[in-house]
């Protein structure tokens, strides 16, 4: 979804539905994702502000046993944008003007990957189907939610 932020008029918010196929990375494998939420837009003079919720079922693997599952990830949007100029390159620490999503020339805010971008960072980095998963044994592979094995007599997460 782009929005062409120049169109928008100061002070007067836009509320629209976000409903993408989105590609995310996990586990080293990309994977398609269905997004969907509520984002509000508005603008004052050349910033403006792109706030709203996101969801988004995901497939992943559990970093224990292994086992594939579905998960719900939600992302909070809160991102400032300008149309001024254009970021300078300059060295030493990073300010707030670092932080402010660039609309560039043409005037068109890329919500969509800046909603990737989001859920992309609510991707855990060791998924678990569930809290309690004891994992797999490491001598013979036994996932020992399923069964106990013989190597450890009392496995645990």
């Amino acid at each position: 979804m782009r929005v062409n932020v120049r169109e928008l008029g100061t002070g007067a918010p836009i509320e629209a539905s976000f409903d993408e196929r989105l590609t995310l990375e996990t586990d080293g494998q990309v994977v398609d994702a269905r997004a969907h939420g509520e984002i509000w837009i508005e603008r004052t003079g050349l910033d403006g502000r792109l706030r709203g919720r996101i969801e988004a079922e995901v497939p992943l693997t559990c970093s224990r046993c292994l086992a594939r599952f579905t998960s719900r990830l939600a992302a909070e949007l809160d991102e400032e944008f300008t149309t001024g100029p254009g970021p300078r390159v300059h060295g030493g620490e990073l300010g707030p003007q670092d932080f402010v999503q660039w609309v560039g020339p043409e005037g068109e805010l890329d919500v969509s990957e800046i909603v990737r971008q989001h859920l992309q960072m609510a991707v855990p980095m060791a998924p678990l189907h569930r809290p309690d998963c004891r994992g797999l044994c490491p001598v013979c592979g036994a996932n020992w939610n399923e069964r106990a094995c013989p190597h450890i007599s009392s496995p645990g997460p």
